[in-house]
């Protein structure tokens, strides 16, 4: 037993994160009008996903959307992120695409909503924000900075979110309406070349903490659980090599991974058919947990998994992080 202790704790450090992303999300991006009567599958997914954590002893961060958390009916579902052990992190209040590219006041009070709404419905308060499809800019920076958030994990440094957004685009105006589809949605090229280990944004009202999510050292590919499933709908023993080589290449690069999921990883088309549109939906919810099952164990074997918050902690007792310019665009 001291053997297997001493190991464990020898492991190089990672987090797991999930963006809970609800139906109405996802109906909004795609321009599907249905998403006005905020429709929800939080009642089946979460428990899944709850579950699906305790098994496999990971904890994580969930980032939490204010209006869901807002909603009576959900407030019993997510106080049980708490309950069991995890982070509550803030996903803005409405999951509004264009957030970090608003007017100072409209950025404050989505960020402060949300966090009332997610501190009364968990009894946790965030510490950490995720901006809506990884939108960032400095002056959503610098008002987390002023509402006293410890650290930001917005960015995802990505060289294919060109490709990205033209599919998205594409899949929108067949199922929906693309006319939502920002163009800088996924990130320009600028930001692709952001750094992917951890540092400090250098603001002019202070300094926060930025984790990135972690996209393939030297290619940025993305590995993130929405990309693998894609994969996997092609080849699931593919996607399961190409995780086991980005977890390789973390190592190797002294990258400390932050691998994000999303509440629609976890349900298949057997249980969702209204997400037929988004990779990984046509396979069944039981064959797309096995899958997860895989991932997430061959991530818990090779690191030392950890919420973002806790990971943030050690950080700041421990390393001195290169700062960085808030400059993003093009």
């Amino acid at each position: 037993m001291n053997r297997i202790t001493k190991k464990a704790s020898m492991l190089p450090p990672a987090t797991l994160s999930l963006d809970l992303d609800n139906l109405w999300c996802y109906q909004r991006s795609f321009g599907l009008e249905a998403w006005r009567d905020y429709p929800s599958f939080l009642n089946l997914a979460l428990p899944r996903i709850l579950d699906f954590l305790d098994r496999a002893d990971l904890r994580a961060t969930f980032f939490v959307i204010g209006r869901d958390a807002s909603e009576p009916a959900n407030r019993d579902l997510l106080s049980e992120i708490v309950r069991r052990g995890h982070e509550v992190g803030n996903h803005s209040y409405d999951h509004e695409l264009s957030l970090h590219s608003q007017s100072r006041d409209l950025i404050k009070d989505e960020i402060q909503r949300a966090e009332q709404a997610i501190a009364e419905a968990t009894g946790q308060s965030p510490r950490g924000f995720r901006g809506p499809a990884f939108g960032l800019s400095s002056v959503l920076l610098e008002v987390l900075a002023e509402l006293g958030y410890d650290y930001d994990a917005s960015t995802c440094p990505n060289s294919l979110g060109l490709l990205a957004r033209l599919w998205h685009r594409r899949k929108a105006s067949k199922v929906g309406n693309d006319a939502g589809v920002l163009d800088s949605l996924y990130g320009s090229m600028r930001e692709a070349r952001q750094p992917l280990r951890p540092y400090c944004w250098s603001l002019s009202n202070g300094a926060i903490i930025e984790t990135p999510v972690t996209t393939l050292p030297l290619l940025r590919l993305p590995y993130h659980g929405t990309y693998l499933n894609y994969v996997a709908d092609v080849s699931p023993a593919l996607a399961r090599g190409y995780f086991r080589s980005a977890l390789a290449l973390c190592k190797l690069r002294n990258v400390p991974p932050s691998f994000l999921l999303h509440a629609s990883d976890f349900l298949g088309g057997d249980d969702a058919a209204a997400l037929d549109y988004l990779p990984g939906m046509k396979r069944p919810g039981e064959d797309k947990n096995a899958f997860m099952t895989d991932i997430l164990g061959n991530f818990r074997r090779a690191f030392e998994v950890q919420t973002i918050g806790a990971f943030v902690d050690d950080v700041k007792s421990h390393r001195q992080l290169p700062k960085l310019e808030p400059v993003f665009g093009v």
